[in-house]
Parts: structure tokens; C-alpha cells; sequence
């Protein structure tokens, strides 16, 4: 994943304050723009719909059977529009404080397992074998679907020379606790076990002892992913409207907030349940994650960048011939 990153980087590197509509539309014109922004749309939107489908799920399972799961959705969402009313700026500035704590709370909740764990588990070393880890495995990549938010990251920041830094560092972080939750299962689950739960993190963390003066320690790992949530569907409609502005070529997006959080709702409220959810991510998005990050977004930055030195050639030699 970080090679990969590091290609898509480089292939920035000639399109400074630009993401990736931006540069769709100067390899294709507006045809190529409005496809790929509105494969982006739909992206964010099922992604979206699909998370907080399945978060507010659990949460109505564990602390809220009698409220309506349209109720839970309405309440993220309409979080989320008013973090955007605040501007790109505030979603920011509450990230550096909610991405500490999430972090934290993982730690804590890591360790506090860590006394349940078998390291013998982690036996056979690559599972079903090397063709299965890094050939057909190699679709399990979806799960940084981080690199989507990558993608129009560059224009957003105010120093534009920092935007390969901020990459990598945010992708290490999403390592971070993909591998620490990994780690978690793998150690206390045999990896030939098939888990039924809705969430076999949570279920583990319900179980561990944190102490005398802490008898719900759930509670404190859920307060961590709802913030966690909020932040991210705050960040996912600020995406939708800028893909949104662009499009259409408004001045103000803030109104593109409504449509953008409705089209999630509407996305989320469709599935009867847990199982189609998890048909959905497995079998739907997780292809369709695959195909529009890693081949079609790279044959844009690939092809751009080709068309960008072709462009770029006759200059220099008109500049040469100035010159002499």
C-alpha cells in the first residue's frame, strides 16, 4: 500500500493544488470530469451509508433497542452538516483532537486484552499459504479506503509542499490501527474460526477487566468510535459537496450539504439488515472500491502525467530556440 502511495504521489507531483477531478478534466474534458466525479460521489455515499449502517446497527443492539435506526442515522448526519456549516477548517481542527483519542482509546483497549492473548495462534505463519496472503489476498488493499480521501486532499491544505508528508503520515496512522485491531482478533480468535459477531472487537473489549472503577469498559471504547463517526461522516459530506461545487460550477457548497447528507440517508435506510450490509461491503463496494482507486484513478494520473510532459516538450524546445 505505501508503494503504491508513493507512485500516486509522484504522479501528483506535476499537478500542484489539483486533485483528482481537476485533473480528469484536463486529460478528457468535461466528460472525463463529470465520470470520474460522479464515480466519486457514489463512492463516498455508499461508503458512508454503508459504515454508519453498520455502526449505528451495533449501537442500537447494545444501548438503544427501542429507538428507530432512522433516528440514529438522522442524528450522525445532521452532526455532520453542521460540522460543515462551521467550514473545512473546523472539521480539521476537531480531527487533531479526535484522532489522539481514538488512537488512545485502541491502545488501551489493545493492552487491556493483551492478557487474553495466545501468541501460538498466529501459527501457521501466512495462514493458507503465500499465493493466498499476497495474490488472492491482495483485494483485502479496500481496507485503506483512506487513499479515496488522498485523492482530493492536495487542494484543501494550505501548504501544497507538505501534501506527500500529510499522505504518508496519515496512511501510517490507518496502518496503525488496522494493524492493532488485527493483531487483537488474530490472537484471541484461531484464524479457521468463523466469527458470527457483530463485532468481535467490541465483544472482546466488554469482556476485559479495566479495573475496579471501571465495571462498562465498552463504554468508553464506544465513545471513542462515535466521535471516531462523527468526524468521519463530517469529512465525507464536506467531499460529496466539493465534487458537488465542482460539477456544477457553483460559488457555495454549504447548501450542497442537505442533498449530500439526504443521498446517504436514503443509501443507509435501503438495507433490511446485518446481512445485506455485510453483502454489500464484501461483495459490492469492496470490488468497486478496488477498480475506481487503485486502476481507474491511477490510469487518470498516469495518462495526465503523459499528456502533461507531451504538452511540456514543445515549450522546452521552443524556449531552446528562443534562447540560441
Amino acid at each position: 500500500m505505501f508503494i503504491f502511495l508513493y507512485i500516486i504521489l509522484k504522479l501528483f507531483k506535476n499537478f500542484s493544488n489539483s486533485d483528482i477531478v481537476d485533473i480528469a478534466e484536463f486529460l478528457g474534458g468535461k466528460f472525463l470530469k463529470f465520470t470520474i466525479g460522479l464515480l466519486f460521489i457514489a463512492y463516498f455515499i455508499i461508503l458512508s451509508a454503508t459504515q454508519l449502517r453498520n455502526f449505528c446497527d451495533i449501537l442500537q443492539l447494545v444501548y438503544f433497542p427501542d429507538v428507530p435506526i432512522s433516528l440514529l442515522l438522522i442524528v450522525f448526519l445532521v452532526i455532520g452538516v453542521i460540522a460543515n456549516k462551521f467550514g473545512t477548517s473546523s472539521i480539521t481542527r476537531i480531527n487533531l483532537i479526535v484522532v489522539p483519542l481514538v488512537m488512545i482509546n485502541l491502545l488501551v483497549a489493545f493492552f487491556c486484552i493483551s492478557s487474553r492473548f495466545v501468541p501460538e495462534r498466529i501459527f501457521p505463519i501466512l495462514g493458507y499459504g503465500i499465493n493466498e496472503t499476497f495474490f488472492s489476498g491482495a483485494t483485502n488493499l479496500f481496507a485503506f479506503t483512506g487513499l479515496s480521501f488522498i485523492y482530493f486532499l492536495q487542494p484543501l491544505l494550505k501548504n501544497t509542499q507538505k501534501f506527500k508528508k500529510i499522505s504518508l503520515i496519515g496512511m501510517g496512522i490507518s496502518a496503525i490501527y488496522l494493524f492493532l485491531s488485527i493483531t487483537t482478533l488474530l490472537f484471541s480468535f484461531a484464524y479457521v474460526l468463523s466469527i458470527n459477531e457483530i463485532s468481535p472487537i467490541y465483544m472482546l473489549i466488554r469482556g476485559a477487566d479495566w479495573g475496579r472503577f471501571i465495571q462498562r469498559p465498552d463504554s468508553v471504547f464506544f465513545l471513542g468510535w462515535i466521535l471516531c463517526m462523527m468526524s468521519y461522516i463530517s469529512i465525507s459530506i464536506m467531499l460529496i459537496t466539493i465534487i458537488l461545487k465542482k460539477l456544477g460550477n457553483l460559488n457555495s457548497k454549504f447548501a450542497l450539504c442537505y442533498p449530500a447528507s439526504s443521498l446517504i440517508f436514503i443509501v443507509a435506510i435501503l438495507p433490511s439488515g446485518i446481512a445485506e450490509i455485510r453483502f454489500v461491503e464484501n461483495y459490492v463496494f469492496k470490488y468497486f472500491s478496488l477498480i475506481l482507486l487503485f486502476v481507474i484513478s491511477f490510469l487518470v494520473l498516469l495518462f495526465a502525467n503523459i499528456k502533461h510532459n507531451r504538452l511540456k516538450s514543445p515549450n522546452k524546445e521552443s524556449e531552446l530556440l528562443n534562447e540560441n
